[in-house]
């Protein structure tokens, strides 16, 4: 049992490590810019956007306090981040879930995520604004 929390606490120090880094090349190569970020797979096959096209871009902006530009980018990152962090945080400081979440929870996580993908590609005002600019 001791080793299983030795290696959950090397992993969780592994992935917050690895996390931190990519921050600060997010922070000091712009994704609109510099060419080290590929492009999305879905936009250059399909020519529409997916939930997460701008979220590159939108955590650069956000990184340096942009906080608009990265709302402009990609609303949906910009509004679950805070929800993310508190669920991480949660499951970091009580040792993981006790008890499942609902099943509603995820759902409506899915049906956000999927609403969001379709609206922002419907090519008229004020669905325009989700398109990633």
């Amino acid at each position: 049992m001791a080793a299983t929390g030795r290696l959950r606490r090397l992993a969780l120090v592994t992935a917050g490590l690895a996390a931190a880094q990519l921050l600060v090349v997010l922070f000091l190569k712009n994704p609109a810019t510099d060419r080290i970020f590929p492009p999305c797979p879905f936009l250059w096959l399909t020519g529409f956007y997916c939930p997460g096209c701008g979220a590159l871009r939108a955590m650069h902006e956000l990184l340096h306090l942009h906080f608009l530009r990265a709302f402009a980018l990609n609303p949906l990152l910009v509004v679950s981040l805070p929800l993310m962090a508190g669920y991480t945080g949660y499951l970091l400081f009580t040792g993981g879930l006790r008890r499942p979440l609902p099943q509603a929870v995820y759902l409506s996580a899915l049906s956000v995520i999927i609403a969001f993908w379709l609206l922002r590609n419907i090519p008229h005002y004020p669905f325009t604004l989700l398109a990633p600019h």
